[in-house]
């Protein structure tokens, strides 16, 4: 499923880098301007940056964790979004399709264990 960023956002820029599949906006604007869908409750308002579900993989594919959530100084700010369950073919699948130049690892990530 992918990840969604709180009201708690703190606006730092963190995560913004350290996204292999470049899903994180600094604003719900920017991210509709390029065309991408945010979840509902992300973003009101432009105040914090927000996740779109059409590129985020929750690194499966990249990384062994989401890596959003690994940097981000406020603990449970980027969290999975419950309005789009996926499974971990389909994350592998999409971050395939996003990265078509990439070496996409089907061991990295989600394991379908949530902590």
């Amino acid at each position: 499923m992918a990840l969604l960023i709180t009201e708690d956002c703190i606006s730092c820029g963190a995560c913004l880098p350290e996204c292999p599949n470049e899903a994180i906006f600094e604003t719900r604007s920017g991210a509709e301007a390029s065309e991408y869908h945010v979840g509902k409750g992300q973003g009101v308002g432009d105040s914090a940056y927000v996740i779109t579900h059409d590129r985020c993989t929750e690194c499966v594919g990249h990384f062994d964790e989401p890596q959003c959530a690994s940097v981000c100084p406020v603990e449970d700010c980027c969290i999975p979004d419950p309005a789009y369950p996926e499974s971990r073919a389909v994350l592998l699948e999409k971050a395939r399709r996003i990265n078509p130049d990439k070496t996409i690892h089907a061991d990295k990530g989600w394991n379908g264990v949530r902590g």
